[in-house]
């Protein structure tokens, strides 16, 4: 595979091409070209091993100033390339993963920024982009403000999922507006995530969903679904192919951020630790199309069960009341979605949602940290096999299947 001049990295070594001159060039971005001296600076891995599979996040701790003779200045920033894994790297370079993201943040966000401040709205969506070349992508370090995850491996609870769907409406609703004015400002989101093309990725879904079956098998409450699942498994790949598919059957269209789940999410706490705010980070997966795709994994990677069991009507209403308040106040002149048709999209693209259960859940609550490789879901070596088996062999993943399963089956999608 060719990457041209973009290196890729290991997420636990230092990349030795962040070097002074081009921390020079990020200072001088951040500045605006007020940078007198680089005082020092450090790198280092941002993430552990499994947290992030098609890039590598390094933070990069600097130290400068901008008049000669005064104090010294610090910050931080979070610089994001690709990661340094053949078969990774070959998904990122079909689907244009480096370039979603780094037009989200040099065009699209700002303008939807630009678009809110027309009616006084100043949500703000993710970090701000310092710096973006051909090889990185640098954001503000939100850390030091106090933002942190939550936790998968437990779930989010209703008024977590609540603030993140009443932000996500806004965002959906914001690209409806600027899809409408410039469609072109999202050609890079228009190609699916999964193509007919053969690639990893196809090898990736079918390794997971024979996971799933075969760990279903040893489950007596789960056992009654495998029939299905096996249909589901022979035609895996046909059917995400239409989950990322633009047609007739839609009712509306929004960019979705594509990868919404509890590690690209991050939370702000007050000082009596309640809830205050969140922002969304990692925006590679990026794609316009149906709604149902933000929220099939939304809900079946990061909610608490008990969320979806009691909670899935009010959430839906308050995405809903969200979304059709701020077209209205931003004068959108097509035809406004009604709660049905948010209802229906999430339904409609409900095999994202179980194959996000099935063959995705397990390795976002694995608890076997040593064995995230990505190798180790794409390959078909004893030794892949065995991990895989290791990975989905997980209690907490059975008792979530369970309920998600009904879930399901009450909606004709299982």
């Amino acid at each position: 595979m060719k990457m041209g001049d973009t290196p890729t990295h290991p997420i636990d070594q230092e990349p030795i091409w962040i070097d002074e001159a081009y921390v020079t060039k990020i200072l001088n971005s951040y500045t605006n070209d007020k940078l007198s001296e680089v005082k020092s600076y450090t790198k280092a891995p941002a993430t552990v091993k499994g947290e992030n599979f098609v890039g590598a996040l390094y933070l990069l701790s600097v130290e400068y100033v901008t008049k000669p003779g005064t104090e010294a200045q610090s910050t931080s920033f979070i610089i994001k390339t690709r990661v340094d894994n053949e078969i990774m790297s070959e998904i990122e370079e079909e689907f244009n993963m480096y370039q979603r993201e780094a037009q989200f943040y040099t065009a699209i966000m700002p303008q939807i920024y630009e678009l809110l401040n027309t009616i006084d709205d100043h949500t703000v969506f993710g970090p701000k982009s310092i710096y973006v070349d051909e090889r990185i992508i640098v954001l503000e370090n939100l850390r030091p403000d106090g933002y942190v995850h939550g936790d998968v491996k437990t779930g989010l609870d209703f008024p977590h999922c609540q603030l993140i769907l009443e932000k996500l409406a806004k965002f959906h609703a914001a690209t409806m507006i600027l899809y409408k004015r410039n469609p072109e400002l999202f050609s890079n989101h228009l190609p699916g995530n999964v193509s007919e093309h053969p690639s990893p990725h196809h090898d990736l879904y079918t390794n997971l969903i024979k996971s799933a079956i075969e760990y279903c098998k040893t489950q007596p409450n789960l056992q009654q679904y495998l029939p299905k699942l096996e249909t589901l498994g022979e035609k895996i790949i046909p059917k995400m192919i239409n989950v990322f598919s633009r047609n007739q059957a839609d009712r509306f269209h929004v960019l979705n951020h594509g990868d919404m789940w509890v590690n690209n999410i991050l939370f702000q706490y007050d000082k009596e630790g309640e809830l205050k705010t969140v922002r969304f980070v990692d925006y590679q997966e990026g794609y316009f199309g149906s709604p149902g795709i933000d929220w099939n994994w939304f809900i079946f990677s990061s909610w608490k069960v008990v969320v979806l069991k009691n909670n899935f009507t009010k959430l839906l209403e308050h995405y809903h009341t969200t979304l059709a308040d701020l077209l209205h106040k931003l004068n959108y002149q097509l035809r406004i979605p009604t709660l049905d048709d948010v209802r229906k999209e999430i339904v409609n693209k409900g095999y994202h949602g179980l194959v996000t259960a099935t063959c995705f859940l397990p390795i976002l609550i694995n608890e076997q940290e040593h064995l995230s490789d990505p190798s180790n879901f794409l390959l078909n070596t004893e030794e892949a096999i065995e991990n895989r088996r290791i990975i989905f062999n997980n209690p907490k993943f059975g008792l979530r299947l369970e309920e998600f399963f009904t879930f399901f089956k009450e909606h004709d999608i299982l």
